[in-house]
């Protein structure tokens, strides 16, 4: 099948890993390192790669013209992208293909966890490493993920938001309803919750699955409100997610406080819903998961923020995937300086012992921990921010305390 691929030179442009810089003689000046990028650039999933594509071309560019990999006498990133159309089978095709004729060191891309799932027996058997941005899981060696881990990353960080909201902040956060996206990911996240919000004392009084093919969500909703839950939890898709928020509008439900995943932080969750309706649910007792909000004092991060709003094809300015996008090309980065290598073997194993602490100039995500991956080669330190909107459209950090930019407004139920 043909495919829409584009092989770029990522062309040096006026900036360090970070900020911009008037240096020409740093740029890079040694052979290329040719990066291959799968990404679904058409298709149902191209909201990820148009999200994070312009990101990834950024940041190479800023690495480039900060002088490339120094340790590969300064050579260039040179970007070779694959559309996968959103397919896992073309998805693995198209890892194979960049591989084996285009000769690619190491792969990268957005590709979700189905999809990562169908790559990985390719890479496997190419024994070339790749990094996917979004995947919230890995069943092969040579693949590493950003993606946020259904146990230790979603769902501990919705309980662990819980357990502050009732000990920390005095909120009424006793009884819990479980609402996630009924597919397989969803089901999986329930799953932890359901185990953790037990184990640690909370009343869980039902579960409401939603259904990924509904067209509306209100009996969903009037079921979440018959259970009379203090607080509402769950994975949804980015459609679920406005389905549920506009049958809360119109049934006028705030009692429940909602915590849901990345969508609810994104700009774009305005927009979706419309102006009247965002205002009405959104600031009130409605907490989303994130990775970025600009009120976080992070100075490489808000540098990279700050450029990406100079980017003309992201419309609604730096989205939370964008953030995993360009934390993996510092990675990318930084395992091409330490290996000294773009040998593939060297590459994987030079990803699974690779520490960036926190506060380390390539280190952007909000964590602690800073970035290193565990066995199951995610994230050892997978925690993410909790935010909040407020009514002017600010998205402000109300969890962990580390990164807080307010405490969370509990509106009177």
């Amino acid at each position: 099948m043909p495919t829409l691929t584009r092989r770029t030179a990522v062309k040096a442009a006026a900036g360090t890993i970070i900020m911009p810089l008037a240096a020409p003689a740093l740029r890079a000046q040694g052979p290329a390192v040719r990066i291959g990028l799968v990404q679904p650039m058409s298709g149902p999933l191209s909201a990820y790669g148009q999200e994070t594509q312009p990101v990834v071309e950024m940041v190479a560019a800023n690495i480039n013209a900060g002088g490339g990999i120094r340790s590969l006498g300064g050579a260039r990133l040179d970007i070779v992208l694959a559309d996968n159309g959103g397919s896992p089978a073309r998805a693995a095709n198209e890892a194979r293909r960049l591989a084996t004729q285009e000769k690619v060191s190491i792969l990268a891309g957005a590709i979700i966890t189905h999809e990562a799932l169908a790559v990985g027996p390719a890479l496997d058997e190419l024994k070339v490493p790749m990094i996917s941005f979004v995947s919230g899981t890995s069943r092969s060696p040579y693949l590493f993920s950003f993606g946020l881990p259904y146990d230790r990353g979603y769902a501990e960080t919705m309980v662990t938001f819980l357990e502050a909201l009732r000990k920390d902040h005095g909120a009424r956060a006793q009884r819990i309803v479980t609402a996630s996206s009924n597919y397989e990911a969803g089901q999986q996240i329930t799953g932890f919750l359901t185990a953790k919000l037990k184990a640690r004392g909370f009343d869980l009084v039902g579960d409401v699955p939603l259904d990924t093919k509904a067209q509306d969500l209100g009996a969903a909703m009037l079921k979440i409100r018959s259970l009379r839950p203090d607080a509402v939890v769950g994975l949804q898709t980015q459609r679920e997610l406005l389905l549920l928020q506009r049958a809360r509008y119109d049934l006028q439900y705030f009692d429940s406080i909602f915590i849901s995943n990345l969508g609810v932080s994104d700009p774009s969750v305005w927009t979706d819903l419309g102006p009247e309706i965002g205002a009405r649910v959104l600031p009130r007792n409605t907490f989303g998961l994130a990775l970025y909000a600009p009120s976080l004092a992070i100075a490489p991060l808000t540098a990279i923020a700050t450029q990406a709003k100079e980017l003309p094809r992201l419309k609604h300015g730096l989205g939370q995937f964008s953030i995993f996008a360009a934390q993996a090309m510092l990675v990318i980065k930084e395992a091409l300086e330490q290996a000294a290598s773009v040998d593939p073997q060297k590459l994987t194993e030079t990803l699974g012992r690779l520490e960036l602490p926190f506060g380390h100039p390539a280190m952007i995500l909000p964590r602690a921990g800073g970035v290193a991956f565990a066995d199951d080669r995610l994230t050892r330190d997978a925690s993410t921010l909790v935010v909040q909107w407020d009514a002017d459209r600010t998205l402000q950090v109300v969890h962990p305390q580390q990164f807080a930019t307010r405490k969370p407004a509990i509106t009177a139920r």
